[in-house]
């Protein structure tokens, strides 16, 4: 009777766990989609004079970077190193005011952040 008690709580613990990680998976993809979708308008707007934008890049940046090691604990530091990689360089090119560059890069995040979606979300091959 105790280790079926036992195996019952267990399962419980796991399926908990499995949803909580699923739901924070996705709301991490959402915000991150959102947030580059944003700095994609934000360079359009600001075409003339990039370092404008700076200060939220920056933010958008230093929020990733402490997403970052929590998601790979769950994930491939491979998948995820791309777009940290690419806001840097897109950084980059906002500090230098280099607006073909920076529309080039934040279009590859946007891709990137779709790509993630798929690569971190709820799917047969991640759960194997």
């Amino acid at each position: 009777m105790r280790r079926i008690l036992s195996v019952y709580i267990i399962t419980a613990i796991l399926i908990t766990l499995a949803t909580t990680e699923v739901i924070w998976v996705k709301k991490v993809n959402k915000t991150l989609l959102n947030d580059i979708n944003m700095l994609n308008q934000l360079t359009i707007e600001n075409k003339e004079n990039l370092t404008t934008i700076l200060p939220k890049v920056d933010n958008i940046k230093s929020a990733w970077d402490k997403k970052e090691p929590i998601l790979c604990l769950m994930f491939n530091h491979k998948d995820l190193s791309a777009i940290t990689d690419n806001l840097a360089l897109y950084r980059a090119y906002v500090f230098n005011n280099d607006y073909d560059n920076a529309i080039a890069q934040i279009s590859l995040l946007i891709e990137y952040a779709e790509k993630n979606d798929h690569v971190m979300g709820f799917n047969i091959q991640n759960l194997l």
